[in-house]
């Protein structure tokens, strides 16, 4: 699945269990896999696979920081 991360770049998502898809992408196109982490409304990206906290994994271009802060989930 394709999402926008404003204002930063478009970037691929994959859920969990596609992981080795993901690893796959990431090693043909030389990008870095990102762990879309949550906890309660904070989000943030945090390079490399980690299933603890994350919704899903995210292709992003090289060099970019370990993590990316995210907009915060709005009230509920």
């Amino acid at each position: 699945m394709r999402v926008a991360l404003e204002p930063i770049v478009t970037a691929d998502f994959y859920h969990l269990e596609e992981w080795r898809l993901a690893r796959g992408a990431a090693r043909k196109n030389r990008t870095s896999i990102y762990s879309w982490k949550t906890s309660g409304r904070a989000n943030w990206l945090e390079r490399g696979y980690s299933c603890v906290d994350c919704l899903g994994l995210v292709e992003l271009p090289q060099g970019l920081p370990d993590e990316i802060p995210m907009l915060d989930d709005g009230p509920a």
